[in-house]
């Protein structure tokens, strides 16, 4: 029996099953909504802890060259693309220099974790365990460049897509929905069909627009209030979220 199945039976054990009848509507109503066929990851910081070195070459490159990096750009650099890139680099026109300089140390960066082996947590592998032994198939998205997806599939035999986007391969970045719609079509699911697991608020605004259904990890970003209207649901952390699968999944 696998530790989340003993999670769960758990949970019914304990469960209040005498609640009040717009509750159960309630309940009944959000699992409909709920229903999908695919399930789609944005592996970025949900998965792999990548974010953080891409920051970490900013600021280094900021440092380096006397630049006054503000919080926003790093919060957008890793999501933007083609208009949504160049809205940026107009903004932070200083920064805009760099993108080149900081893939080659954020690519550093990522290589000194794996050597070290704290780019994967253990609950990001417990999840992707999970994921196997229940035959979940999963898509995944990524705002990093191929060659550093490529390198974590090398690394981790855990992680096993069904197939994997990176941003760099669709026209616009989020907020718009080109990611998502791609994914959908790799998928072979209409839009509305796909799960998408979401950990940054363009993200999520991204795959809401693509008419995909999404819920969002909370414990992972901080976010603002009004962008909780992109979600479904909230979940706490990756064992919550795979406590819903289980008693969700019947693909």
């Amino acid at each position: 029996m696998s530790y989340y199945t003993k999670i769960l039976l758990e949970m019914k054990r304990i469960q209040v099953l005498d609640c009040p009848l717009e509750w159960k509507w309630d309940r009944i109503t959000k699992v409909k909504k709920m229903n999908y066929d695919y399930l789609v990851l944005n592996i970025d910081k949900t998965i792999f802890d990548i974010v953080e070195p891409v920051h970490t070459a900013y600021r280094q490159l900021a440092k380096r060259y006397g630049i006054d990096l503000h919080p926003s750009f790093l919060e957008r650099v890793l999501d933007t693309r083609g208009a949504s890139r160049e809205r940026l680099d107009r903004e932070f026109v200083s920064m805009a220099k760099l993108h080149d300089q900081a893939i080659d140390l954020s690519a550093y960066y990522i290589q000194e974790k794996l050597t070290k082996n704290n780019l994967l947590s253990d609950s990001a592998k417990a999840f992707l365990r999970f994921l196997n032994e229940h035959k979940i198939a999963y898509g995944v998205v990524s705002s990093m460049p191929r060659s550093f997806v490529e390198q974590m599939l090398r690394t981790y035999p855990v992680f096993k897509p069904a197939f994997s986007i990176v941003q760099a391969e669709v026209f616009e970045g989020k907020p718009e929905p080109d990611l998502y719609l791609k994914a959908s079509r790799k998928a072979g699911v209409h839009p509305t069909r796909l799960l998408v697991v979401e950990s940054t608020e363009l993200g999520a605004e991204s795959a809401f627009l693509a008419y995909a259904k999404v819920v969002f990890i909370e414990s992972l970003t901080q976010r603002n209030p009004e962008g909780s209207a992109y979600s479904l649901r909230d979940f706490a952390n990756l064992d919550e979220l795979a406590l819903f699968l289980l008693k969700n999944h019947t693909l």
